[in-house]
């Protein structure tokens, strides 16, 4: 399970600061959530394509004549 740490963590397997995402068991993040020194990790961010936007620049639209 991935935690986001609220706090620094040392242990044999290294060290992480607070706002550090950390893997761990269920287990294992079930008792930092409990103790106050990690919260669930939300969703996973998706990134999306998005079309670009062509850029208007100053002179460049056509006059239209009414």
């Amino acid at each position: 399970m991935k935690v986001k740490l609220t706090a620094s963590l040392s242990g044999a397997n290294g060290a992480w600061s607070a706002g550090d995402e950390y893997i761990c068991s269920d287990e294992e993040a079930c008792s930092l959530i409990a103790g106050g020194f990690a919260v669930p990790d939300a969703a996973p961010k998706v990134e999306r394509a998005v079309k670009s936007v062509p850029e208007l620049r100053a002179g460049t639209r056509k006059n239209t004549a009414p």
